[in-house]
């Protein structure tokens, strides 16, 4: 069967406003890659298997896919290696006007169908203002949680409780005001912990903010909490309200469980006044493979934005999850480059940070970085007061440009953290999870 002329194009050919761009790998034995290619794109616009009447040519000139680009790795010319097995990159363009300004059916055009025809994986989605028009994106991103917590030169600590599970709300506004009053600007609930009944979100709710209370009256510093509303979505939605009503300063949702629409909604809705946090658990069942699924900046990074985070928590190259360090900066790129109107987003590469990374955090991310940490606050030989000193030790020692085992020769907490923990050269070995 002949190629339609229609199907394929050239990216200068069409005009960019009218097509959402995907760009995949593939691995295949195919030895007709362009009628595979040109299959992939109709099953995913206008077609199916076989001829239907009602598929008429001016339906598929409307709407039906193009396939822009289609190119073997390596770039084979004068003949086919003799392994079954060819490697492609191609490019996509779908009519915008199938999607109609939404995440759902954004995702199920691009990878839907096709998510289960082989080892094809969606590296990246380009985007026309037509589109991102339709989001209103993070209504604080970085500068304006900057903003609120007063916090202008240097990362915003973030600290959750540990352990995840098992507390009583009195225990956490105890571990919250601690916390708040050594020098952590965000703490969160752990994913893992929603609204069991020996810890409901109501009451922890109301203990956690008169904790933040007294930090402020304490310290003049603004402490913002957190709390997980993360349920099934018509719940999550009445949590998130309700709590907006008893005062809460920020959201946290656990959002690849309950889908980038649910936190799209989230965002987008006029009610929801505060940043709201994302956190990454069941995000590597989306990126985790090199062959299937979506790249990791797609998951973490631009999608994230899209439907509007504030903050994005996510694994580090140097902590107990294990991921490759570019894909973690690209992340980090993914969220803070001009993206049309949306505002910029605080990258959390986290997991097992202790203060004797943070010289490698910030040379990756700068100041505008979330230093996200757990068992590196509440497990410090001095306790929590030591654990968040030595990171704000740390923090100070590398804006100085003063390495941190020079630094630590001044300050107990930061040596006393390097001396459990080590430095980035000596991570690797000390977390269960990697070995």
């Amino acid at each position: 069967m002949r190629l339609d002329p229609k199907v394929f194009s050239v990216f200068e050919g069409i005009n960019s406003e009218d097509y959402i761009l995907g760009l995949y790998y593939m691995e295949a034995e195919s030895t007709d890659i362009l009628k595979k290619v040109e299959a992939i794109a109709l099953e995913q616009s206008t077609g199916t298997w076989v001829p239907v009447s009602e598929e008429t040519p001016e339906i598929r000139e409307k709407y039906s896919a193009r396939v822009l680009a289609i190119h073997e790795i390596p770039s084979y010319e004068d003949a086919l290696p003799e392994e079954k097995v060819r490697k492609f990159i191609f490019l996509i363009g779908f009519p915008v006007a199938n999607i109609n300004g939404q995440i759902p059916q954004l995702l199920t055009a691009l990878y839907g169908n096709i998510s289960m025809a082989g080892k094809i994986k969606l590296l990246d989605i380009f985007l026309p203002e037509s589109f991102v028009k339709n989001f209103n994106g993070p209504k604080f991103g970085i500068e304006g949680l900057r903003e609120l917590l007063g916090v202008q030169h240097r990362p915003v600590i973030v600290a959750m409780f540990k352990p995840c599970v098992g507390m009583e709300p009195k225990t956490l506004g105890k571990l919250l005001y601690e916390m708040g009053v050594g020098g952590v600007d965000i703490i969160k609930d752990d994913e893992l912990l929603a609204d069991p009944q020996f810890c409901p979100v109501e009451q922890r709710l109301d203990i956690c903010l008169k904790a933040c209370d007294k930090v402020h009256s304490e310290t003049g510093r603004k402490v913002l909490y957190a709390i997980n509303i993360t349920d099934n979505l018509d719940v999550m939605f009445k949590k998130a309200k309700s709590a907006i009503k008893q005062g809460a300063n920020c959201l946290m949702v656990n959002v690849y469980t309950v889908s980038f629409s649910a936190m799209s909604a989230l965002a987008e809705d006029s009610q929801i006044n505060v940043p709201i946090l994302a956190h990454p658990d069941f995000a590597g069942a989306l990126f985790g493979s090199p062959n299937y699924g979506l790249t990791s900046s797609l998951v973490l990074g631009k999608l994230a934005r899209l439907s509007g985070a504030d903050m994005v928590i996510y694994p580090s190259y140097f902590g107990k999850v294990p991921m490759v360090k570019e894909r973690v900066i690209r992340i980090g790129q993914e969220l803070t480059s001009p993206f049309y109107h949306l505002k910029r987003v605080f990258p959390g590469p986290s997991a097992g940070l202790h203060p004797g990374v943070i010289d490698k955090l910030m040379d990756d991310f700068g100041i505008d970085v979330l230093v996200g940490a757990g068992g590196g606050v509440h497990g410090h030989p001095m306790g929590i007061s030591g654990g968040v000193k030595a990171f704000h030790q740390a923090i100070e020692a590398v804006k100085s440009g003063v390495p941190l085992k020079e630094a630590a020769k001044n300050n107990k907490e930061l040596k006393l953290a390097i001396e459990k923990w080590g430095t980035f050269e000596d991570t690797s070995h000390i977390f269960d999870l990697t070995k």
